[in-house]
């Protein structure tokens, strides 16, 4: 898979309207799909394509990682992106706190979900991140 050549635009053109706010759900707006959203803007690869439409809470998220995927997120995306040392990850690849997916976006890397009392978009630290994925080249 590959960053098709205006990749840049295409991601700032998905985020711009999810920063303006966005209501965190399961199966509809998760780390994992809004994650996977980015790399389909990049790159017309659609890498939550068997897992769309198929749950709505926490348990059938779990329950969809195991029966699609390769047990947990992790190592789902394991399967579909080569891993990378988070030093080197660079904007636009995929990166991972202690359980959720996010994008880099530089030093930071946005997430969403339920965080410090809120919910939607949140930006994660370089150095809270556990691992990353690059995102063609």
């Amino acid at each position: 898979m590959n960053r098709l050549p205006d990749w840049e635009q295409r991601l700032s053109a998905y985020l711009a309207p999810l920063l303006n706010g966005v209501t965190y759900r399961y199966g509809t707006m998760d780390c994992a799909l809004f994650s996977a959203g980015a790399v389909l803007a990049m790159t017309g690869v659609d890498l939550a394509a068997d897992f769309r439409g198929r749950y709505t809470t926490a348990t059938g998220s779990t329950r969809a990682l195991k029966r699609y995927g390769a047990g947990d997120l992790r190592a789902t995306i394991d399967t579909m992106l080569p891993e990378r040392p988070v030093a080197y990850a660079r904007r636009g690849d995929l990166v991972m706190d202690e359980c959720a997916v996010g994008v880099c976006i530089g030093g930071a890397a946005l997430f969403v979900g339920e965080h410090n009392g809120s919910d939607g978009i949140y930006r994660v630290d370089r150095s809270e991140w556990t691992c990353a994925w690059s995102v063609g080249a």
